[in-house]
């Protein structure tokens, strides 16, 4: 859907709303006192009204727009926006394009989406081949400030290398089979599935572990390097192919988890040149919405505002 086919189709505000009552009844409203499915709809109040306890329910509750006063229109065209082109929207210029006064209500919508995401994308485990990477992403470590915007404490002096406080680890975990009928010598002889990235405090295998189980089926295969912090992984999935891989040949022997981290990178900093630490999930969030959703023939717009409708961001 381009942009004239988008503003045919949500000329105002009331298209906006019919859309989104019709995709929450279809998903269905449940009420969150009695737990009763049956609900009657009120124009005039736009709400639902639950027809055993009489609970009303707001168009907007329980959905990622829940709590804000920013018109559906404005909603709807950040998340075409957002969806319907392969790299990324800053907030200062998503700004521009929607013509919101404020930037802060604009970067709070874009984070809100993202988070939902990072959501929808948490329901689904990977299967079969797996590529697993470790990767340091640059990031802005904020200071704390008090009421009057003063810092608070001292700033810890600067680390350099792999312990810096601007590198933010993080597991990625990429399907990839083989490709047989790949015969092109400057191609990759296997085939991108789905993708992970998983901001992670420590890459220890503790952390490592408990990811994996949560993002990986466990009859799956898993492909890594001969870090020691992927020595568990044996335990939790069928098999565990441990190579040692030098750094000339990253690129051959992983060939998507590589291709995955870098493009994500490039995408970052053209777009956005730096991210907070604490944001640096929502960002990888949308990157691999996309990227798992590449081939699909169905419109984005439209899965996003279901996800939006069944999950809160929160």
């Amino acid at each position: 859907m381009n942009l004239l086919d988008f503003r045919d189709r949500f000329p105002d505000e009331e298209s906006c709303e019919a859309y989104l009552r019709q995709k929450r009844e279809e998903e269905g409203i449940v009420c969150q006192k009695c737990h009763e499915s049956k609900h009657y709809w009120y124009k005039s109040m736009k709400l639902w009204k639950c027809a055993n306890c009489g609970t009303r329910v707001n168009l907007k509750a329980g959905t990622m727009m829940e709590r804000t006063h920013i018109p559906l229109i404005i909603w709807f065209e950040v998340i075409h926006l957002m969806t319907s082109t392969k790299k990324a929207f800053s907030a200062l210029e998503m700004q521009r394009q929607t013509k919101i006064k404020y930037y802060e209500p604009v970067w709070y919508m874009m984070q809100k989406i993202r988070i939902t995401m990072g959501k929808r994308d948490a329901r689904y485990k990977l299967q079969g081949d797996i590529e697993i990477d470790d990767a340091f992403y640059e990031t802005v470590d904020l200071p704390e400030k008090d009421i009057l915007g003063n810092k608070i404490g001292e700033e810890e002096p600067l680390k350099r290398g792999r312990g810096s406080q601007r590198q933010s680890k993080v597991l990625v975990m990429v399907e990839s089979k083989p490709n047989p009928k790949q015969d092109n010598p400057h191609k990759k002889d296997r085939i991108l599935g789905f993708a992970k990235m998983i901001v992670i405090d420590d890459l220890n295998g503790i952390a490592i572990d408990y990811e994996v189980r949560k993002a990986i089926s466990p009859s799956s295969i898993v492909i890594s390097d001969g870090y020691k912090g992927y020595s568990g992984l044996s335990e939790i999935v069928d098999e565990h192919n441990a190579m040692v891989v030098p750094k000339k040949e990253a690129h051959i022997k992983l060939p998507w988890v590589h291709a995955v981290i870098s493009n994500s990178k490039r995408n970052l900093l053209g777009v956005h040149h730096s991210i907070g630490k604490d944001f640096l999930q929502n960002y990888l969030n949308e990157f691999t919405y996309k990227l798992n959703r590449r081939t699909f023939y169905s419109d984005l717009f439209d899965r996003m505002i279901v996800a939006g409708a069944h999950d809160t961001w929160y």
